[in-house]
């Protein structure tokens, strides 16, 4: 018995249970698709010990073996879409997209020759390839349909190519080459940004696709030369390996954004508004300019929340946020520093009276009103602010003129007798 693929067997289906142990607890959707794939390739390595020890049916085994290469490719180009629960009509995809290449290998391991058969087989698998991968909608938009219409194509004209000349060996070869290459570029396109680990899981399978014209070049080359199973099947770890780095980038990536944006509303938070205000004021002194910091507060928030509730408090506070943004330029930062309280920093401010018009554009931004949960709110805000450097040269001294100057303007229309949320000019007190 040749147990030589057992390290193998033990190594992927330990995989197997990393992948689905990370899949319960981080919801990753991509991972669906990345067991189905290796799961696949378990089954390619069953196959394989199957050949190997059973000389009996070892065509039928090698051709179970070489199609779980193709649907391994197959369930990784899937991975990349952007509807990705495990459903019958998913699935369905990944397997029937696979079966015209499936049925030309077999035929191929079992040697017949048949050039129309083959042909036959390679525009079934064109339009099979084309129907999955219309399908497939990545949520980046790349590659696009253009370039995925190209690519197959391109790829089974190569194969038509190969069984015209009568090689529909080397033909099997090409399809698993163009099948893992294309993973490469898909894995690339779709991912959220460039990473190192995105990069190294590509080359990864860019050598995957190479192990196997050169395994075959090697055989007809220097057959009496051998080469550990190991050394094959090292690009698949590697891929692995990028795979998980890839997920651990991506959490460490969504961690770092959740600390420092507000959940909500999807602002930055205090934190991250701080850093921006240091940026801000450090570039303002360099370059010998002015900025504003200002300051706002919603006027009877408390009694929304106690009359309607809080769902329709946080309705109330993303509405906000949206009008107030729709009023700032690109370079302009908007945060919520909790509560009802939002802060904005305005860039290379020229004086007083700029600020003064930003601030009171910004109170306007509610007088649209807002229509939560079936009523029509009228949301008024008391707006502050402060310049710097005139008013402050670091940022507690800034953030507190600004917020006292808020402050004592809430206090003046309060002793004028003007309800919350009532209409009042704004204006950094003096």
């Amino acid at each position: 018995m040749n147990f030589s693929v057992v390290p193998d067997f033990v190594a992927i289906g330990g995989l197997i249970a990393v992948f689905w142990t990370l899949l319960r607890r981080t919801r990753e959707s991509r991972l669906n698709f990345w067991l189905v794939g290796w799961g696949m390739l378990l089954i390619h390595i069953v196959a394989e010990f199957v050949a190997d020890n059973t000389p009996g049916s070892a065509n039928g085994a090698w051709s179970v073996a070489v199609a779980m290469l193709v649907m391994t490719a197959n369930a990784f180009l899937w991975a990349g879409n952007d509807q990705l629960d495990i459903r019958w009509r998913n699935l369905a995809m990944v397997v029937l997209s696979a079966v015209p290449d499936v049925a030309f290998l077999t035929c191929d391991q079992y040697g017949i020759h048949a050039t129309w058969l083959y042909a036959a087989l390679t525009v079934l698998g064109t339009g099979s390839m084309l129907w999955m991968l219309r399908a497939w909608h990545g949520a980046t938009g790349q590659p696009s349909l253009r370039w995925r219409t190209s690519l197959v194509v391109a790829a089974y004209a190569v194969q038509g190519a190969l069984v015209a000349l009568h090689h529909p060996g080397e033909g099997v070869t090409w399809m698993l080459v163009w099948h893992y290459l294309a993973v490469a570029e898909f894995y690339r396109a779709t991912a959220p940004q460039p990473s190192a680990s995105v990069r190294f899981t590509m080359i990864s399978f860019i050598a995957w696709a190479f192990v196997f014209p050169v395994s075959d070049l090697m055989a007809v080359l220097w057959p009496h030369v051998h080469v550990d199973a190991e050394v094959w099947n090292l690009p698949k770890f590697l891929v692995a390996t990028g795979m998980t780095f890839t997920l651990l980038e991506e959490q460490l990536s969504k961690a770092e954004y959740a600390s420092l944006h507000d959940d909500l509303t999807g602002l930055p938070n205090r934190r991250m508004f701080g850093r921006r205000l240091r940026e801000t004021m450090g570039r303002a002194k360099a370059a010998g300019t002015r900025m504003a910091l200002v300051v706002i507060d919603l006027d009877g928030f408390k009694e929304i929340n106690d009359t309607l509730g809080h769902a329709a408090g946080d309705e109330v506070l993303q509405c906000a946020a949206r009008q107030f943004r729709a009023q700032l330029g690109e370079q302009d930062a908007l945060a919520r520093l909790g509560g009802d309280e939002f802060a904005v920093v305005l860039t290379d401010v020229p004086d007083r009276a700029a600020a003064d018009r930003a601030a009171q554009n910004l109170r306007r931004a509610l007088y649209t009103g807002m229509a939560i949960r079936g009523r029509q709110l009228a949301v008024r805000a008391s707006v502050g602010f402060s310049i710097y450097p005139d008013e402050g040269e670091d940022v507690d001294r800034l953030y507190a003129s600004a917020d006292r100057a808020m402050y004592e303007r809430k206090a003046r229309r309060q002793e004028q007798g003007l309800q919350p949320g009532a209409d009042a000019q704004v204006s950094r007190s003096s």
